[in-house]
């Protein structure tokens, strides 16, 4: 069972473990996708920005010449001071000399001209009217000019434009709102709505494009994700995003299937637990109705040897004739017979408690005598002990509604057990006293004592603290355990103060 207990956790851990890893292994590809695609919209915007300027100024001039048509559009700026925007170029002119192959090589077949490409920069002022005008167009209006462009221009366009828009600093190229805007979109997209932090790094250096918490988050695990690559594949800028609640966010998923994995490993561990206390305390009761058995063998040993002694002597004709040795003889067999059936009666008593059968008769009865009559009970032990009994009747009010016959045995058996218990000049002190609404008795000892461990186990069922069939101390262990029930039966309590080597003292606490 523990083995297999264990190896339950074991498979649960692992399970838990395993489960928390495949999220960590998801939001990790979802994260990166998520950049990739941040970072392919920005490009893709700055792209569509410097396209829909190149085509406003298309259109703001007709239809270029021959040797313009392979003019590539290279970077805009504004110079702030003087209010006039310079749009830098770049083209391939072509110029035919009319000059066949066959010039050359007269057995060439080639007849086409040999043309000579050559590599013109122009710069280009136009006034504040074109810059006003690119900055009032929408965003709708760029796309469809930009769409107006063919599919080659866009290449040449997009190959110049990806050199020279890296000499423009990162926080004129970015801004906050818009990849903080990108990057709530793609990750609310892929359901991830967790607190984030962001930036843009140049190298190893810090630009001003991210969060303000960002600096604060050192330790945590970081996604990165390249900004505005070149046609080598290669960036200067790195997007690095990291998330305060990752551990919270991923766990929050699994708490439902944590929660209950834990709540039926927990059940397990507490049913596993409470079958082995089980077992032990079974085995614990049986070797104490052992130990019961063998005690009441005793106990009903002597007496039997003794009746079967005196009925011997009885059938000896000079005891037949001497009466008085007749009688004595008939005494002792009475005696050791009320002796058996009182301890039968007991045993008896005690079963029908536990069956919780309705035994119990009461009658308004004067605790004092009570008591009283109990060490009646015990006179001849209580003499040849040479016990000195001290009683203190101090309660005013002890007229209680009790089984006489019952509290009798109780006090019978406490009384008992102090003078068995006791040491070689036993004292027992018997206070009465009043507190409130009931009566407290308190019957204390000179005895040997107990300890904790003892105490806890004084009123079970069968329990003697001497062991096996070791008669130094005689019982059954059922006295304290009768006592308990008949209390708890009028709705009392009884309780025991007890110091190894010191004595004890039982309290017991019944309502008036």
């Amino acid at each position: 069972m523990s083995i297999a207990l264990l190896g339950i956790i074991l498979v649960q851990a692992f399970w838990i473990k395993t489960t928390l890893d495949n999220k960590e292994e998801q939001f990790s590809l979802n994260i990166n996708l998520a950049l990739k695609s941040v970072s392919e919209q920005i490009q893709s915007r700055e792209l569509r920005d410097y396209l829909a300027v190149y085509q406003k100024l298309v259109d703001s001039i007709g239809s270029p010449k021959e040797s313009q048509l392979t003019a590539v559009f290279k970077y805009v700026d504004r110079n702030e001071n003087t209010n006039q925007t310079y749009i830098y170029s770049h083209g391939i002119l072509e110029e035919d000399y009319n000059i066949s192959a066959k010039l050359f090589e007269s057995e060439s077949e080639d007849s086409s001209s040999i043309l000579e490409y050559k590599g013109i920069k122009t710069t280009t002022i136009i006034d504040e009217a074109f810059d006003r005008e690119m900055k009032n167009m929408s965003s709708i209006e760029r796309l469809q000019r930009v769409e107006r462009l063919s599919l080659m221009d866009k290449a040449k366009y997009a190959s110049v434009f990806m050199e020279l828009a890296a000499l423009k600093p990162i926080h004129r190229r970015l801004t906050n709102i818009e990849l903080e805007l990108l990057l709530q979109r793609e990750l609310r997209d892929r359901d991830i709505e967790i607190i984030f932090q962001y930036r843009v790094f140049n190298g190893d250096l810090a630009t001003k494009v991210g969060s303000d918490n960002y600096t604060n988050l050192e330790g945590l695990k970081k996604y990165k994700s390249p900004l505005f690559v070149n046609e080598k594949g290669n960036s200067d800028f790195e997007l690095v995003i990291a998330f305060p609640e990752r551990r919270t966010f991923l766990r929050s998923s699994l708490t439902t299937l944590i929660l209950l994995s834990l709540l039926f490993t927990i059940t397990i561990i507490i049913t596993f637990t409470s079958t082995i206390y089980q077992v032990l305390r079974q085995k614990k009761v049986s070797e104490m109705k052992s130990d019961f058995i063998n005690n009441m063998t005793h106990e009903f040993k002597t007496p039997i040897a003794t009746i079967k002694l005196a009925l011997d002597a009885i059938k000896n004709k000079k005891v037949q004739n001497d009466l008085n040795k007749r009688d004595k003889y008939l005494r002792m067999i009475r005696d050791e017979n009320d002796r058996m059936n009182f301890q039968v009666e007991n045993v008896l008593r005690i079963s029908q408690l536990d069956r919780k059968e309705n035994i119990i008769k009461k009658s308004i009865c004067n605790l004092n005598n009570i008591i009283s009559e109990s060490l009646a009970h015990l006179d001849l032990l209580l003499k040849n002990r040479n016990v000195q009994v001290k009683i203190d009747f101090l309660a005013l009010s002890n007229e209680v509604n009790i089984s006489k016959d019952d509290f009798i045995n109780v006090f019978v058996n406490i009384l008992e057990n102090a003078i068995k218990y006791s040491n070689e000049k036993p004292e027992i002190k018997i206070i009465t006293e009043n507190n409130m609404d009931s009566i407290i008795v308190k019957i204390i000892d000179n005895g040997m004592g107990m300890n904790s461990k003892v105490k806890e186990k004084i009123f079970d069922k069968f329990y003697r603290e001497t062991k096996g069939n070791i008669h130094d101390v005689k019982g059954h262990g059922l006295g304290l355990s009768y006592v308990k029930k008949i209390i708890d039966l009028h709705n009392g309590m009884i309780y025991v103060d007890s110091e190894l080597g010191k004595g004890s003292a039982f309290v017991i606490s019944l309502p008036l």
